[in-house]
């Protein structure tokens, strides 16, 4: 399996295309996680059966991003809230917004010492910079900050994969 897929498969949706996030998630001043994170779990639903019609599938990934956005800022003690913003940032790189993608990765890294693919999210920075953006140096140096801090992980033979790649590519 190629570097790229494996970089791509570990992103838990893999969707395509742009998103709105105009859509306004519906929160209450008494705010129950357990109701966000059901909404959430409708409109990922919705978003796997909206498959053929690209039109609600962009719908839905835009309210999606709300949500996942107003359950980290009301629920941000919750054990899900690291991967709703997972999530996220995924939506966030499958519609383009690449710095944004990062740096919602890099708040996962940073604010969520405990979650399981904090390994995966520093790796994803730079696979992002790498193969999105064409930051090679920028991808560089975030494979050596996921070696340093992760070395153990599969996120840290991903990073040396990808360094020998960029090394492969200066020759």
């Amino acid at each position: 399996m190629s570097l790229r897929l494996i970089g791509l498969s570990c992103v838990v949706l893999s969707c395509s295309g742009g998103c709105s996030e105009s859509a306004e998630p519906s929160v209450s001043s008494a705010v129950d996680c357990s109701e966000l994170a059901l909404r959430i779990q409708g409109l990922e639903q919705g978003l796997f059966s909206a498959e053929d019609d690209l039109s609600p599938n962009q719908k839905i990934r835009g309210q999606l991003m709300a949500e996942y956005a107003a359950f980290s800022n009301h629920c941000h003690d919750n054990s899900q809230t690291a991967e709703m913003l997972f999530r996220r940032a995924d939506l966030l790189r499958s519609a383009g917004r690449f710095q944004e993608a990062m740096t919602q990765l890099r708040d996962i890294h940073d604010y969520f010492p405990e979650y399981e693919k904090r390994a995966i999210c520093a790796f994803l920075v730079g696979f992002i910079a790498e193969v999105e953006l064409n930051d090679r140096e920028q991808a560089k140096k975030t494979y050596e900050q996921v070696i340093a801090l992760h070395d153990s992980t599969d996120a840290a033979e991903w990073s040396r994969q990808s360094l020998a790649n960029l090394q492969g590519l200066q020759q």
